[in-house]
């Protein structure tokens, strides 16, 4: 009778043993921590950025093409004319989409930026051929133009324009 016994205390273990290793879950590792991609600021890249956003503003003002427009200004975008007025970013789009302001060409024939994180400054020096209101707005000018990297893309959000005297 010890037999039966002393069989049946070690099926009943080996059955014990058999069940726990298949209702354990292996151990997962953990897994990392997601986190944000850290932001690029290679200055040399960033500065080859803004210029060529530049050009593109230029660009989207001579051809008309409110779409770029739209995304390179900033909603909050406040501008300063060449002649001291200040218009907001539905100005300058409309004033492009109605034919309010014209340009034949902007030339740039200067155009560098210094860069500070998520904040760059743009200085262009460009010889403009354009009408506003019908009347000739044409000249040689200079702008400081304040970009601002928000949600990992670049918008110009203020810009100063004045006409370029000689000495």
């Amino acid at each position: 009778m010890k037999r039966p016994i002393a069989t049946l205390a070690v099926v009943s273990f080996s059955i014990f043993l058999v069940a726990c290793t298949q209702t354990a879950e292996p151990v997962k590792p953990a897994a990392p921590a997601l986190t944000a991609a850290p932001v690029v600021n290679d200055p040399v890249k960033v500065e080859a950025e803004i210029i060529q956003l530049e050009r593109d503003w230029v660009a989207a003002i001579v051809n008309k093409d409110v779409a770029t427009l739209d995304r390179i200004l900033a909603d909050d975008f406040v501008g300063t004319s060449i002649k001291g007025g200040v218009f907001h970013k539905s100005d300058a789009i409309d004033d492009i989409k109605n034919g309010v302001y014209v340009v034949q060409s902007m030339d740039m024939d200067e155009v560098s930026a210094n860069v500070y994180e998520n904040a760059a400054v743009a200085f262009t020096s460009q010889d403009e051929k354009s009408t506003y209101m019908g009347n000739n707005s044409g000249g040689h000018f200079h702008f400081t133009n304040t970009w601002i990297r928000q949600n990992g893309k670049w918008q110009v959000v203020a810009s100063h324009g004045s006409p370029y005297m000689a000495k």
